[in-house]
């Protein structure tokens, strides 16, 4: 070979080694370059898995329930919608156009509002529900005092005018007793006199369940009395086949007036008797709650509409065909008179439940 060839394909080979040495630097470059962003990107992937964690968790901690919805597909639900229910509350959530609205379920009380999701997220709503559960037992309650309050201050002041006339009365029909009549005119007198007198008997029975109640408190537990309520009324309930179950879960000490707390039980174990007729179950359980100790009075009878169920603690409101109306407003101001307070709960046609609060402390 020529020199001058050897020399040219020597010259090639070298250029060939540089190009080859060249293509290995850059090729460990970026392998090096690619190696780094590899790294990156696992690195973004778990500061993305993190932040998605994060996310899950403040979902999950809000005291809401959450709902992202891809037409009627529900995409995500926080473990606050779960417990909620939110199956069985979607049908009533999406059956109208409104963006808000309340419902009612088994599991409770429930106001909702619906948005539209932006920002590439067309199609795609979300849905807050938020239990006002206890927000509407307090409400009722708070709206129950106060008509109780001006139904108890009007029947106090009927009652007064009643009673000055009635004395009037009294008065001269002792005169007139007095006086040399007929017998058989003394006979009416007497009938009239007993009118009176029943009339009198009736507005101070009134009075007296109209004022506030004296309560005087010690701290015992609730257990023995219930038991000892039960006993009681045992005659009662084996003479018409009703079982009673009772069971206490705490053992904790509440302040209560035990005399009057018997006389609200009894009322409430008697109430529950009536409501379950023969063969019927009645379940009496006493629980801890957070300040205060609740005696659950619980029966499966036909239970009772709700415009039944929000009159119930009014004053001569009865759905018996014998009685007045006022036992279960006694109970309401011996327990309120105690600082505690009495809720009720019932669907028609399977039973109802009284929930009795007792302090655990003095009010």
């Amino acid at each position: 070979m020529p020199t001058s060839e050897a020399k040219l394909l020597k010259n090639a080979f070298n250029e060939f080694n540089r190009a080859s040495d060249s293509l290995v630097n850059y090729y460990n470059l970026l392998e090096n370059q690619i190696r780094g962003l590899k790294d990156e990107v696992e690195e973004k992937n778990r500061e993305l898995e993190k932040a998605r964690e994060y996310l899950h968790f403040i979902l999950n901690s809000l005291p809401v329930g959450v709902l992202v919805l891809d037409k009627n597909s529900v995409l995500f639900s926080n473990s606050k919608a779960e417990r909620f229910g939110w199956r069985e509350l979607m049908a009533g959530m999406l059956s109208e156009m409104p963006k808000m609205g309340e419902l009612k379920s088994g599991k409770g009380h429930f106001r909702w509002n619906k948005e539209a999701l932006t920002n590439g997220f067309g199609g795609k709503e979300v849905i807050v529900v938020e239990d006002v559960t206890e927000m509407e037992k307090m409400k009722e309650r708070l709206e129950r005092d106060d008509r109780l309050k001006a139904m108890g201050e009007m029947a106090a002041r009927i009652s007064h005018e009643i009673k000055n006339p009635l004395g009037s009365m009294e008065l001269f029909l002792s005169m007139m007793a007095g006086e040399k009549r007929s017998a058989k005119d003394k006979k009416y007198i007497d009938y009239v006199r007993f009118g009176v007198n029943t009339i009198d008997r009736i507005i101070n029975n009134l009075l007296s369940y109209t004022r506030p109640k004296t309560v005087v408190l010690k701290e015992e537990s609730l257990s023995p009395v219930v038991s000892d309520i039960l006993d009681f009324m045992s005659i009662s309930t084996k003479s018409r086949n009703i079982s009673v179950t009772f069971s206490s879960q705490t053992e904790g000490k509440a302040f209560f007036d035990p005399d009057l707390m018997r006389l609200v039980i009894m009322n409430c174990i008697s109430n529950a008797i009536d409501a379950v007729k023969q063969n019927g179950c009645i379940d009496v359980t006493i629980r801890e709650g957070d300040n205060h100790v609740v005696v659950v009075v619980s029966d499966n009878g036909m239970g009772m509409p709700e415009d039944i169920r929000k009159n119930i603690f009014d004053p001569f409101f009865t759905t018996k065909d014998k009685g007045v109306g006022l036992g279960l407003f006694i109970v309401h101001n011996i327990v309120k008179a105690h600082g505690g307070y009495i809720e009720v709960e019932s669907t028609e046609g399977s039973g109802s439940s009284f929930y009795i609060h007792v302090p655990k402390d003095k009010s």
